[in-house]
Parts: structure tokens; sequence; C-alpha cells
């Protein structure tokens, strides 16, 4: 119910490479009168459901449109963001940081999920009960990214094959790169 309050689009969301297919498949929507935890005034947001593996929606992660906050509630175990979309018979996975990250990879035609962060052990757990035989990294070039992604290499190491996306330019992530850029970075 709360979803359906949501359920519009704006300009925004095309700015930053969604397509209606994606608003639709991952039930992206816009609240215009988010009032954030400890603020007092609204943060117009993309709204990003979270759901697990059954579908069931567990909540909802907060991008605004305006800086690069993001709100999600606290004291909650993340689940992998697009778990539930992932289509049946897949063997192979890209691992993201981001909601907007992840999208971009389904866009591009790999299908992906993200941490919302660099990763915990829930979220491991999760991937090794997806049953695929690749996993390809594909975290944020920074510090934090590097820490993610040599903690997913020894965790999934002895469940599939691990890969690690390489060639996105320092300071930018998936989100911020062309289809062309996306098809030349390389696996490690």
């Amino acid at each position: 119910e709360e979803l359906q309050s949501y359920r519009y689009t704006v300009d925004y969301m095309y700015e930053r490479g969604l397509t209606d297919e994606l608003i639709e498949k991952f039930d992206i929507g816009f609240d215009e009168n988010f009032i954030p935890p400890g603020r007092k005034n609204k943060v117009p947001s993309i709204t990003f459901p979270v759901r697990d593996d059954q579908g069931n929606t567990l909540f909802i992660v907060r991008r605004s449109i305006q800086g690069k906050f993001f709100s999600m509630p606290k004291g909650i175990t993340k689940p992998l963001y697009g778990i539930y979309e992932l289509p049946k018979g897949i063997r192979s996975v890209m691992i993201v940081e981001s909601c907007f990250n992840c999208l971009t990879c389904w866009k591009y035609g790999k299908p992906a999920v993200a941490l919302l962060g660099t990763g915990d052990p829930y979220q491991i757990n999760q991937l090794k009960q997806l049953g695929l035989s690749e996993y390809i990294l594909a975290l944020d070039p920074d510090d934090g990214g590097k820490r993610g992604t040599s903690r997913l290499k020894k965790a999934l190491k002895n469940v599939g094959i691990c890969w690690e996306l390489t060639g996105i330019p320092e300071g930018k992530d998936i989100n911020d790169l062309s289809k062309e850029e996306f098809d030349s970075l390389e696996l490690e």
C-alpha cells in the first residue's frame, strides 16, 4: 500500500539512467514528502523497495534527488538488493555496492545484486545459497570497495569462480559508465 503512493516518475530517474522497464521491474518510485529521522525538512527521494527472495518488501532505501543523501531504516539486516528479481537458472551474477549500480548492470544486460554497502556475513551467506558458479565483483574502486572485494573473494572462493571487474576509473562507479565503457571493463 505504501509503495503505491510512490509509483510515479520524475526526470531525475531518467537523468540517472533508469528506464521505464527497470522502474517497473524493481518498483522504483518517488517520495516528495520524506523527512529523514533527525531532520526537519523534506528530502525528495527516489524509493527502492528491498525485497527478500520471495518478493516480500522488507524496507525502502531512499536516495535524495539533490546531493548524495541515502536513507534506510536503522538496525535492519540488509539482504541483497535485487535478489528477488534474479532470473531463474542464471549461472553468474554481478555484485555491486548501490541500487543505482545494480540497475545500471541490469540496463547493460547483466543480472546484478547490490550489497547496500560493501557486504556483511548475512549477505555473503545469501550469495553462497544462490547456487551460482560465477560471481563478478564490481565494487567501487575506492578503499572500502577494495576491502569489500577482498572479503568477498575469500568468502566465495570455495563456492564458485570469483572474478573482479577491473578498469573502473578512480572516483567513478558502475553507474557513471556508458555502455561502451562498461563493455570495455575486464575480468581478472
